[in-house]
């Protein structure tokens, strides 16, 4: 009897080590992948090696999702992404016994500093006004058109709105992701036609919706009947904190405006001077869609001015 439950115990104990092995071999394989380089730009290989994924049995296909339509095969994988922005890339594999093993990771492509990301200076005429929303809320599309300066700097927009309604025109931009270090920059040449009795001119480089400033990036505004000319730092839940600056734009002279978005912090420039300067809480690392708006938002006040040269770029 005992050396009966000897082997029996044998017995088991084999069966077990035999089911415990099998349940070894079942083990799914695991997917992994590196990405080089660890900084992506568009417009530049990034190659994806999938040597990091374990199996017990042999890896015999390697399948690749780059989350923007590309797909690819291969342990090693090269590519390149056209435009920036934040993508998830999925890899999938399958070893000999049939079984798969997926890893997905989100990975953010930038731009070089230097990108430009819009540039218009009217140089089309009056065709160009085609790519510049009107805003309907108010105005009246006979209030803006391109207009031709004869010599310098020739076509321009120019908007002349009534001081009982206002009067925007906007332009859809998509901004990118941006990483540590680099900045927004916008810039544009502003004429007035007149700076008292009523006038208003505004220059945004960024909002991220048109009826609203919540949450957009600091902007430009003068206004004769509210302070002169100031920088509006919109908050998260309203219009947000109002800034006087010691500067006033002159009758028939073009002014040049740049605002400069880092991480933290912006600044505004006018005609190469630093006007002023304080904290960003808005998140520009992610990038999306944006509009830039150019006019007035008064209902009385009214506007005449010439805007040319606007121009949004990535520095660093």
């Amino acid at each position: 009897m005992i050396r009966r439950a000897v082997c029996a115990a044998l017995l088991l104990f084999a069966l077990a080590a035999a089911f415990a092995g099998c349940s070894i071999i079942s083990s799914p394989p695991s997917a992994q992948f590196d990405v080089d380089p660890p900084v992506l730009y568009a417009g530049e290989i990034v190659r994806f090696d999938a040597s990091p994924s374990i199996s017990d049995s042999a890896i015999i296909d390697y399948s690749w999702d780059l989350g923007d339509g590309q797909t690819g095969s291969g342990r090693e994988f090269t590519a390149t992404y056209a435009a920036p922005g934040t993508y998830e890339v999925t890899l999938r594999i399958q070893n000999s016994a049939g079984q798969t093993g997926v890893q997905t990771q989100e990975i953010t492509v930038y731009v070089r500093g230097g990108t430009v990301l819009f540039d218009e200076d009217f140089s089309e005429g009056p065709t160009s006004l085609g790519i510049w929303s009107l805003d309907p809320t108010w105005a009246s599309a006979e209030e803006s058109w391109i207009e031709l300066i004869l010599g310098s700097p020739g076509y321009c927009l120019f908007v002349s709105s009534g001081q009982d309604r206002w009067h925007r025109r906007y332009v859809g931009v998509t901004l990118p992701p941006l990483r540590l270090g680099q900045e927004l920059v916008f810039s544009c040449n502003a004429m007035t036609l007149q700076n008292q009795d009523a006038h208003t001119f505004i220059i945004v480089p960024a909002r991220r919706e048109i009826a609203s400033s919540t949450g957009s990036l600091p902007y430009f505004e003068f206004t004769s009947n509210g302070g002169g000319a100031y920088v509006r730092e919109p908050s998260s839940h309203g219009a947000g904190v109002k800034h006087v600056l010691p500067f006033s734009p002159q009758v028939y002279r073009w002014h040049s405006y740049e605002f400069v978005y880092s991480e933290d912090s912006y600044q505004l420039w006018v005609d190469g001077i630093l006007q002023i300067e304080g904290p960003l809480a808005v998140d520009l690392s992610t990038g999306g869609p944006w509009y830039i708006l150019l006019g007035e938002e008064s209902s009385t006040e009214s506007s005449s001015v010439y805007y040319d040269d606007i121009r949004l770029r990535v520095e660093e």
